[in-house]
């Protein structure tokens, strides 16, 4: 029994062994193609209040370094009206985006191996974001601009290693807003490189329809 418990302790408290995740970080179309046959949810904050304080929804939760992340229609976005931002310039600035200093945290309920997000900046080069998972691998926005724009970032990726948050910051020193969000499996960890013709806020769009066939189904 004292040998068995022995071992049983090592098996236990022994180091496990390093695993580097496979990331693919990938432009929007690129990265629809890979979640396409996937388990997908997306959230695009239109039909929220507007304003609002956003804590949880979904299965996601928000939080930012230095202020409370809030549903706005002040800024540009992906799709139209609202993105998110936060309220940690409205007293110098009387509007809502998260400082260039500020972070943004989305902890989800459920371990995912999808995440992509539209960032809102005057950035524009790659890398002016990164994504920092809690498995500790780091994802680069890449500068891809919003349709029909000339300013806007994205950070779209799979990954092989399943991760529950991740935080976003700025690189570059300037304020930003989010939207577009999407996450959850994916179906390919080498997605095609060939872009699709429909854009990302399509692909939410077809998401919003399905959810409320859903539920009128329920």
């Amino acid at each position: 029994m004292k040998k068995l418990f022995a071992v049983l302790t090592v098996a236990l408290f022994a180091p496990a062994a390093a695993h580097a995740a496979v990331i693919n970080s990938v432009d929007r179309a690129t990265f629809q193609a890979a979640v396409m046959g996937g388990s997908i949810d997306g959230e695009d904050f239109d039909g929220l209040t507007n304003f609002s304080t956003l804590t949880s929804l979904n299965g996601v939760s928000y939080s930012a370094s230095m202020g409370d992340v809030v549903v706005t229609d002040e800024y540009l976005t992906s799709t139209t009206p609202q993105g998110i931002g936060s309220t940690s310039a409205l007293a110098t600035t009387g509007t809502h985006f998260f400082l260039a200093d500020e972070t943004v945290t989305f902890v989800f309920d459920t371990a995912i191996t999808a995440f992509a997000i539209d960032i809102n900046t005057f950035a524009d080069t790659d890398g002016a974001y990164t994504a920092t998972l809690n498995t500790g691998d780091v994802v680069n926005s890449i500068f891809e601009v919003f349709g029909g724009q000339v300013t806007g970032q994205f950070i779209g990726f799979v990954s092989d290693t399943a991760f529950t948050s991740l935080t976003i910051a700025a690189i570059t020193g300037l304020p930003y807003t989010l939207d577009t969000l999407v996450w959850g499996d994916a179906a390919d960890l080498n997605p095609s490189e060939v872009p699709l013709p429909a854009a990302l806020p399509l692909f939410l769009i077809g998401l919003a329809g399905l959810r409320r066939f859903a539920k009128r189904r329920a």
